[in-house]
Parts: C-alpha cells; sequence; structure tokens
C-alpha cells in the first residue's frame, strides 16, 4: 500500500461529534480531548462549517455560529492534534439560514412545484447554484487556511439537497442554474418526472454524474492547492451509517446492517479508506436517545469481524450528552481495538463469492425499487456460512474478479454493457456467474434491452415477464437427487415473478413451472396445466458456467423466511454447484467471518452471535458452547491459533482442505488470530 498520506495503512477509531451550536457556548478544549482519549479515539470528525460557522469566520456568506463564548474551534482542534488525535471538519453546504437566502434566492433549489425546501428556516442549495460551486470552496480554503484540521468531510453533497428532513425526496431541481447548466450540456431542457424510460431523464442521470465528479474535482485541486496532505471524504475515504428508523423498519434496521455496509463500501472502492459508523441516536427524530447498548456492540463486533474500524457518531459533545447507555460496550470495544490494533488494519476477506448490490443502479431517488432479492441472498449466504464480499453493481467494470470463484446477481435490473462483458469473460474463464429474476434485462441507464444482456446464461430470448403470481409452484421431479432438503417434498411454491425464457441448445433445466391455479375451494385445489419452463438452468460456457433463475427466492426469503426458498437456494449452491462454505456445527444464527493480511502472514477468524436479537429488539446474546469450525484451507497449518478478545490458545486440527478450531463458548464474538 501507498502510504504518502497520514489516513493510509492506519488502524482508525472514529468518533464523530455533530456539535450543535449551544456546544461552542462552554467549550473546554481540555475536556474535550480528555473525553475523547477515554473513547481510546485516535480520531474525531467536528462539524465546522457551512449551514454554520463553528468558528470565527471572517466570509459574508459565511453564518458564524451565534455561541462562539468558550474555548475557540482552533483551540479544539490543536488540543486535539497535540494528543494524537487526526481531526476531520465536517461541512455542510445543503442548507443556509433564511437572512443569507433572501439575499441570493436565486441560489435556492427548486422543486418541481416551484417551491423551495424551508425547514424551520434553513432553505436547501441548489447544487449548481453560486453558492455550492464558488462560495462553498471559498469556505473551505478558509477552514483549511484558519482551523487547519486533517481532513475534509463533505456532508449531503451533490444532489442531495433535493431530500427534506421530513417529507423525502422532492423531485428534480428546477431552478434556472439547473435548467441552464443542462440546456448548456446537453441542449435539452430538463425533465420534469422521474422517469427512468425517458430519454432526457436518462441524459439527467448523466448530467448528475458528470456534474458531480467536476465539483469533487475543483475540491480536490483546492486542497492539492493548500495542503495536499488533507484527506477528502468522499475522494479518499467512504464511510456508510448504521442509523435505526422508524418508517420501513424492516427494511433499513436488519440485525446485519453492520457486516453488509462495510463489505459494500470496502470491497466496491478498495483504493480507499472504508469505515462504518454506529449512529447513536434513534432515528432522525431523536437525536438524544441512544438505541440499545447491545445493538451498539453488535455493531462494532460486525465492523472489526469485516475487516473495519471502531466508528461511533452522536449529535453534542461526550460529556454533556443526554443518552451515555451505550458507551460502555462502545468503550469496550474500542478499547479492544486498540489493544489489537496491529491486527486491524488493511485486512481482506479470504472470500471466493462476490454478492452484487442493485442498489446504486436502481434509480436512487423518486424511481427508486428496494432490492429485497439481494437482501434474501445476503441472509441466506451468512446463514449458511458462506465467505462472501459485496460489491455495488456501478463498481464492477472497474474492478478484477480474479479472487473470486462465484458472482452471484439478484435481480440486477441494470447492468452495463461492460460489466456483462466482463461478467462473460469471468465465466469463459472458469467462474460460476449466478443471476436471478430480471437481470441484465435493462443496460446501466435503464434502457430496455431485446434480450437479457449475460451470454453465459445460454438464453436465447427472454419472453413474457409474469408479476403478481400467486398459487404457481416448481415440480422438483427428477432434481430430487440435488436437492435433499427437500426428500419430502415434491413442489416448490414460487410467489410474484417468473421470466418465461427460451434458451439455446445443450443449457440444462431443472424442475417444471407449475402455473397458477385456483387454490380454492379445496374441491378445485390442483394445477390443470405443468410446463416445460424451468426452476434453474446450467449453461457451460467456456471453462465456467452460467446458471440462471428466472424467478426471485431471496426476495420471498428475506420477506417472508418460508423455509421453500431458503433451501431452494442453499440446496443450489451446495449440493447443485458445490459451492464451499465454513461448515462445522455452527448454527444458522452465527456469522463466520474469515480475514487474513494482505501478504497472506497472518489470518483471522471472527463469529458473532446473534441470539440477542429478536424481532427489533437486541438483547445480551445466549452464549454459544461446543462450536466445531471447519474452515476451507489451502495452505500450511497455522503454527498457532489464539482467541484474542480472551488471550487464550484455540484448539484446532488441520488435514484433507480443511482447518478445524474448537471454540469452548461463544458470547458475543470471537476473534481467532491464525499464525
Amino acid at each position: 500500500m501507498n502510504n504518502q498520506y497520514w489516513w493510509q495503512d492506519r488502524a482508525w477509531r472514529i468518533v464523530q461529534t455533530n456539535l450543535r451550536e449551544i456546544d461552542m457556548a462552554d467549550m473546554d478544549a481540555g475536556e474535550y480531548v480528555r473525553q475523547l482519549q477515554d473513547f481510546n479515539a485516535n480520531t474525531v470528525i467536528i462539524n465546522t462549517g457551512g449551514i454554520a460557522a463553528s468558528y470565527d469566520s471572517h466570509l459574508p456568506f459565511h453564518a458564524r455560529n451565534r455561541f462562539l463564548t468558550g474555548d475557540s474551534l482552533k483551540t479544539v482542534v490543536r488540543a486535539c492534534q497535540d494528543a494524537g488525535i487526526r481531526v476531520i471538519s465536517r461541512v455542510d453546504f445543503s442548507k443556509v439560514r433564511t437572512p443569507l437566502y433572501e439575499q441570493h434566492p436565486e441560489w435556492a433549489y427548486v422543486s418541481p412545484r416551484g417551491e423551495i425546501i424551508n425547514y424551520h428556516g434553513l432553505i436547501h442549495m441548489c447544487f449548481n447554484s453560486e453558492y455550492q460551486q464558488k462560495y462553498a470552496l471559498d469556505i473551505l480554503r478558509e477552514i483549511i487556511r484558519d482551523v487547519d484540521p486533517d481532513g475534509l468531510f463533505l456532508n449531503m453533497g451533490g444532489y442531495s439537497v433535493a431530500l427534506d428532513y421530513t417529507r423525502g425526496y422532492q423531485g428534480i431541481c428546477q431552478c434556472e442554474n439547473c435548467r441552464r447548466r443542462f440546456r448548456e450540456m446537453f441542449g435539452l431542457e430538463l425533465p420534469l418526472a422521474d422517469d427512468p424510460d425517458d430519454p432526457v431523464y436518462q441524459k439527467y442521470k448523466e448530467f448528475q454524474d458528470l456534474t458531480v465528479d467536476e465539483y469533487y474535482r475543483n475540491i480536490k485541486a483546492l486542497i492539492r492547492q493548500e495542503k495536499p496532505e488533507l484527506l477528502f471524504f468522499p475522494i479518499d475515504m467512504l464511510r456508510g451509517e448504521i442509523g435505526t428508523f422508524f418508517d420501513g423498519a424492516d427494511r433499513n434496521n436488519y440485525m446485519y446492517k453492520g457486516s453488509e455496509l462495510l463489505k459494500l463500501e470496502k470491497y466496491s472502492s478498495p483504493e480507499k479508506v472504508a469505515s462504518v459508523t454506529s449512529v447513536d441516536f434513534i432515528d432522525m427524530w431523536y437525536r438524544h436517545a441512544a438505541v440499545s447498548p447491545h445493538e451498539q456492540e453488535l455493531r462494532l463486533a460486525q465492523m472489526l469481524a469485516n475487516g473495519g474500524f471502531a466508528d461511533f457518531y452522536q449529535v453534542g459533545r461526550l460529556d454533556n450528552h443526554h443518552d451515555r447507555s451505550a458507551y460502555a460496550p462502545l468503550k469496550k470495544m474500542f478499547r479492544y481495538h486498540r489493544d489489537h490494533e496491529e491486527d486491524y488494519h488493511a485486512n481482506l476477506s479470504a472470500a471466493g463469492v462476490a454478492l452484487i448490490c442493485p442498489w446504486e443502479t436502481y434509480w436512487n431517488k423518486g424511481e427508486q425499487r428496494f432490492p429485497a432479492e439481494y437482501y434474501g441472498w445476503y441472509y441466506l449466504l451468512t446463514q449458511q456460512h458462506y465467505l462472501f464480499d459485496c460489491i455495488r453493481a456501478n463498481a464492477l467494470e472497474r474492478l478484477s474478479l480474479e479472487k473470486y470463484h462465484t458472482v452471484i446477481l439478484p435481480d440486477i435490473q441494470n447492468l452495463s454493457d461492460a460489466c456483462a462483458a466482463m461478467l462473460d469473460d469471468f465465466a469463459q474463464a472458469g467462474g460460476t456467474v449466478i443471476a436471478t429474476g430480471e437481470t441484465a434485462l435493462w443496460d446501466a441507464r435503464r434502457k430496455k434491452r431485446p434480450n437479457i444482456g449475460l451470454q453465459c446464461l445460454g438464453v436465447e430470448k427472454i419472453g413474457y415477464v409474469g408479476r403478481g403470481y400467486l398459487s404457481a409452484y416448481f415440480e422438483i421431479g427428477n432434481s430430487k437427487a440435488m436437492f435433499p432438503r427437500f426428500a419430502e417434498t415434491d413442489w416448490i411454491y414460487l410467489h410474484d415473478v417468473y421470466c418465461y425464457a427460451a434458451y439455446r441448445s445443450g443449457v440444462r433445466q431443472h424442475m417444471r413451472f407449475i402455473p397458477p391455479h385456483r387454490h380454492s375451494p379445496p374441491e378445485d385445489a390442483y394445477p390443470t396445466n405443468i410446463t416445460d419452463y424451468p426452476a434453474f438452468t446450467v449453461n457451460a460456457f467456456g471453462k465456467g458456467q452460467g446458471v440462471y433463475v428466472p424467478w426471485k427466492p431471496g426476495a420471498d426469503h428475506y420477506q417472508y423466511g418460508f423455509p421453500h426458498m431458503g433451501s431452494f437456494m442453499a440446496d443450489l449452491l451446495e449440493s447443485v454447484l458445490g459451492i464451499e462454505r465454513v461448515t462445522g456445527n455452527l448454527p444458522e444464527v452465527v456469522e463466520v467471518e474469515h480475514t487474513r493480511r494482505p501478504d497472506g502472514s497472518v489470518d483471522y477468524v471472527h463469529l458473532i452471535n446473534y441470539t440477542g436479537h429478536s424481532q427489533r429488539s437486541y438483547f445480551r446474546p445466549v452464549p454459544i458452547r461446543g462450536l466445531v469450525v471447519e474452515l476451507p484451507w489451502r495452505k500450511a497449518p497455522p503454527r498457532s491459533a489464539r482467541s484474542m478478545p480472551r488471550d487464550k490458545p484455540v484448539r484446532f486440527e488441520s488435514g484433507g482442505g480443511v482447518l478445524r478450531l474448537f471454540v469452548d463458548e461463544l458470547e458475543l464474538f470471537e476473534a481467532i488470530r491464525l499464525d
């Protein structure tokens, strides 16, 4: 790794304190540092400017905090740096206070309804306005020169200005700045609606990408001019947030969120520092009420298990926070990370499976679809103890798939031509590509293809896509031997979507589709038609293969958890395709992760116990005793195995391509170092 900059090859322990204006009234730099040291933090993120300047700004368009009566921000920054704590300045240019807006109403975001967004005197600023494009850079220059932080963190950047704090996404900005710039670039008028089938809207998505990239380049140019060693988020670093929400709770508050987000950030952009922060508060409505301490501890265990850092975020200072109930377990995890810092930097997974996430290529504002198919596969892979990474679909074409033997595409509807060709090459060279549902029926800009975009699947032609199906099944028939979990089951139910397709000669087709039929009354509950359409196909392609599942078992597994879906996916991976996983006697409520140092000198096995999660609540997990972990192992046996949390040896055996670890007891998490 290139260690030219301070943030590279560093074991981070981050605390983010989003200071309220009143927190500067009695700010004590020494106490602020002592609180951070009590957390064993080595990096802090402090909101510095944009909405309100936390320092004595001299710019007329930068609203100064009214409560700058305690120690100055500059004093705080120096005190942190003197204590060995790096300081990253958080800035937010998405909003300004009403007096500044009244001077420059032309800077405001304007919705398709012709409305501005006014949240209690905060007016949303258009990304293409003079304020964001010019004056924001002046503010950054002043911060670099006057405050002298170690990094800059840009919050709510780009077109997120269309997101209202309370009402969500408000639509495509129609201000004159956007209209003029779009017209200059494409000779077109801005679309009014988020319509993925509209060619003009597709140009608008391109417009967003181009303008945001240019903006980031301008900021990086400023940094190179003023202080080249300064970190800039989101270019040098990526950082997700694990939050808890009231709306759509079953979609957002799932128990694997820390692991999933860390994998996405780390393996979609391996050239950047990746972290995920555990958000202290309950949604945005209750900034001063903390989530369960057990949930906080679980999140940090997930981050560490997947090669991340200890990272925590709250509103306000640590010394005056109104709900400190999670501090004790957080400090415990930060202390553990400090004690084992050399074991938690630059580690990479040993996974051979890549699970592709559609989130960033699904339209991420007005017409976003929830990727339930992706989450269902995530659950299944974790529960069945497969070692896997997560990669955003829009990052695929700039990455190498060399380390993987299997790529899973769970209903990745929007896939670029370059990505499709890359995946075909991967299969040609010996890899396995698994695609489900409507994968690759559209390109990256949501333009419908005449046929599925992946040659490796052996699909001759996609025909009708049936939706909203009920009372449909697959007859297992001659495929019974490949599905041992269905020894006493003859039919597997299908719910919602089936893609009718014609296949090329030589493609192996398995099971038979039973279309929807009458389910009531019981006297009439039987099918009258069993078709030759398959539940899945396997196509030999070069040295590898393409597997097509023309429906969405993952979505059903995620939403309902009935046994058919999980059993189908598990048997497909294990019995049909023979994809390697961690075995032993691990129950489904244990997550297992295998990481190693980049040079391969040390391996790490982490176990996480999820028995403390029940519905949407988190409790102290129930200890699990007598675990045996059988890890695929292709190199010489380790000399030693040691539990890092317990600081004692772990018994192990090696042979037959398996490393067997014996874990006496698993409480929340275990971390085993293999030398």
